[in-house]
């Protein structure tokens, strides 16, 4: 592996997409929305851009923020994140010809990928992923996959631990896909808390001189009971320091966990949204100082 692969500056994408329903889950919202409540929820994640702005003006380089966002109640937000020549990314189910008009960086996809189910299974999404993959290419929009896996019981035994399950599914996964001719130009994986698996499923990223693809881990994919204030849980400082750490990832996907709880008490009327901007603003700047500073010790050692 190429040394430049972890010398590239760190990426960190803060997630606005689906894995948040703005409406239903912070609004209490039943049935379809009305168009008041839609724009209320795309204000709320316009909130969260302020937040990242807000971090930007703290020190987070533009250079170094991207947002992934849907195209229906997130286009203002890409649309913001890009006249700022910021990172953005989409899911192809906001549209080919959305993902145009905004002239996105990545395609973004969710996939959970168990690399023992059923061959016919696995080639069929191999296969559709491929088409996928060439067309994101074919159109500058390339893949940004974040891969999950669930073990089966079988394969739980098989490795002795969930953990290490998981670990060797993932890896495997990312194997299959590459065979398969899916190309991501970026990967991301929630972290497996083990410095040996996480080195090897970077190792297999990079693999084959695919030193410009990108790796990075999950942060704040969940919410920590208990954590109310701003700044990084001690889970968080974690995933933080181990991405930072790690020979070959460069880069944080920041889930809800870093603006939901700030977001669900700004709509209760418990804080003004100055504070709910700051409050996120913080958590980005707290992450990006905490990646130097390990991604710093790591190289001095």
């Amino acid at each position: 592996m190429n040394g430049s692969v972890k010398d590239s500056n760190p990426l960190f994408i803060v997630a606005l997409d689906h894995r948040v329903d703005f409406c239903a889950e912070l609004l209490n919202t039943s049935g379809d929305p009305s168009a008041a409540e839609r724009e209320q929820a795309a204000d709320l994640k316009r909130v969260v851009f302020e937040g990242i702005t807000t971090a930007v003006e703290n020190g987070l380089a533009k250079s170094n923020v991207g947002v992934w966002a849907d195209g229906d109640l997130g286009e203002s937000v890409l649309l913001r994140a890009r006249s700022m020549s910021m990172t953005t990314v989409a899911s192809p189910g906001s549209g080919a010809h959305t993902l145009g008009k905004l002239n996105i960086d990545y395609t973004g996809v969710q996939l959970t990928f168990n690399p023992d189910s059923p061959k016919e299974t696995r080639n069929e999404l191999l296969g559709r992923l491929k088409i996928v993959s060439d067309r994101a290419r074919d159109e500058s929009m390339p893949l940004l996959v974040e891969l999950g896996a669930i073990p089966t019981p079988t394969q739980i035994e098989m490795y002795g631990s969930v953990s290490e399950a998981r670990s060797m599914s993932l890896l495997t996964a990312v194997q299959q896909l590459q065979d398969s001719g899916v190309e991501p130009a970026a990967w991301v994986f929630e972290p497996v808390f083990d410095e040996t698996y996480t080195a090897a499923i970077a190792a297999q990223v990079h693999l084959d001189d695919r030193y410009s693809t990108r790796m990075m881990l999950v942060v704040s994919g969940n919410l920590a009971p208990g954590h109310v204030g701003p700044g990084l849980s001690a889970d968080e400082q974690q995933v933080v320091k181990l991405a930072a750490r790690t020979h070959g990832v460069d880069g944080l996907l920041i889930g809800p966990g870093a603006y939901y709880r700030h977001l669900v008490r700004l709509n209760e009327g418990l804080i003004e949204r100055t504070e709910a901007i700051g409050a996120i603003a913080s958590h980005l700047n707290e992450s990006n100082e905490l990646f130097e500073q390990s991604h710093a010790a790591s190289k001095a050692l």
